[in-house]
């Protein structure tokens, strides 16, 4: 891997356009096969996962109803603390783009519980500590732009309006072995605020009595996929305590992580939201068993695509992370990306079973997904003038 030209390197519109007219590929990382755990996900759901322990939908359903008025209360936090910082025409240089919010869904929370062998009601509200999530995605993800607005939570924490229960600073796997002060600068918060974050609450604690500690990982915590984000776990104390996890990343990040939620599921032989019939398609040669029933080596011919398909995400989501923050704009540009720079299958594979590796530039994926959303939004009524004849009736 040429790491060194890797980490001097910061992606303009400009330069990451003529990466993408000459479709080389500079970063020859090399990807371990295949994920062994969700890059999403504040804590990876184990492998052991069994359908027998899984709870059906309804009663999935039923824990999702639950935590609705919870939902509530992350959201109105979040909103009234940090809304005024997302961009807007009338402020463009806000650091914000967007403050996202999730309950999981049904389907995933079922799958969790067959890894975990969670069967209670209250096992899985205590245990499962993603069901309910945020993300303050940022425009401008510099250090001081992110610690800067952190820095609205110190408050919250010292009037124990929050706490804070676990912080997970990733980082992408390519840097694992570098100087620490070159594998910071895939960092968003710097070390030193998180540290501040962490000794604040734990000193809130400690004046109460309560020997609780914030658990982290600040400077190990790397990811196969070369996905960076810090996660928190924060807890709405009260009557009715709500924890939820915070996920802060950059947008371009974002933008992949959109696609790459699904790409990785589909390879982990899960079924995920949000895909569509295009997609499935050209994903069959992962997820349907009898693809390649008439090769000798199928097993083969699969595991090693999925292992260049790996080290492709991790190839996109390292130079999402280097893009240079872009400028407000009231209609979100196209997201360009990385392209494919290699083949998954052996030439005669692909042309025997109809297959192109080039559906699975993201950058087709990207557009896939934007197609399928656009015919799920509702049309903007058309305003029409009322004449005076009309209002007279």
């Amino acid at each position: 891997m040429n790491i060194s030209a890797i980490m001097g390197m910061r992606i303009s519109p400009k330069n990451y356009n003529e990466n993408r007219q000459n479709g080389t590929n500079k970063f020859g990382l090399k990807m371990s096969s295949p994920l062994s755990a969700d890059t999403i996900s504040f804590t990876g759901t184990p492998k052991n996962a069994n359908k027998v322990w899984e709870i059906n939908k309804e009663a999935a359903r039923s824990i999702r109803r639950k935590l609705a008025a919870g939902a509530n209360k992350v959201e109105n936090f979040m909103q009234s603390t940090f809304a005024d910082l997302v961009a807007s025409e009338k402020y463009p240089k806000n650091p914000l783009s967007e403050i996202g919010f999730r309950l999981k869904s049904i389907g995933s929370i079922a799958e969790k519980t067959g890894s975990r062998q969670w069967k209670t009601s209250d096992e899985i509200l205590a245990g499962m500590t993603d069901l309910i999530g945020a993300k303050l995605v940022f425009r401008d993800a510099t250090k001081n732009k992110v610690d800067s607005v952190l820095d609205r939570f110190i408050p919250f924490i010292k009037s124990r309006t929050i706490e804070l229960l676990e912080v997970e600073n990733k980082r992408p796997m390519a840097v694992k072995g570098l100087p620490e002060y070159k594998a910071a600068e895939y960092d968003y918060a710097s070390i030193e605020f998180l540290n501040k974050m962490i000794t604040i609450q734990n000193d809130v604690w400690k004046k109460g009595g309560n020997k609780q500690r914030v658990k982290k990982r600040l400077d190990d915590d790397f990811t196969d996929a070369n996905y960076c984000a810090t996660h928190f776990l924060f807890r709405l104390p009260g009557k009715s305590p709500v924890t939820f996890e915070l996920q802060i990343l950059g947008n371009n990040v974002n933008e992949a992580k959109h696609i790459d939620d699904i790409v990785f599921k589909k390879l982990d032989g899960k079924n995920p939201s949000g895909s569509n019939p295009e997609f499935d398609k050209i994903f069959e040669p992962f997820t349907n068993n009898k693809f390649f029933a008439d090769e000798p080596n199928a097993k083969e011919i699969v595991e090693n695509a999925k292992e260049t398909l790996n080290k492709y995400r991790g190839e996109v989501f390292l130079l999402q992370r280097r893009k240079e923050p872009l400028p407000y704009h009231k209609k979100k540009p196209v997201e360009l990306f990385f392209p494919l720079p290699y083949k998954l299958f052996p030439s005669d594979i692909e042309i025997k079973y109809n297959i192109s590796s080039t559906d699975f530039d993201y950058n087709n994926l990207n557009k896939i997904l934007q197609r399928a959303k656009k015919k799920t939004e509702k049309p903007k009524a058309v305003k029409t003038k009322t004449t005076a004849q009309e209002k007279a009736k």
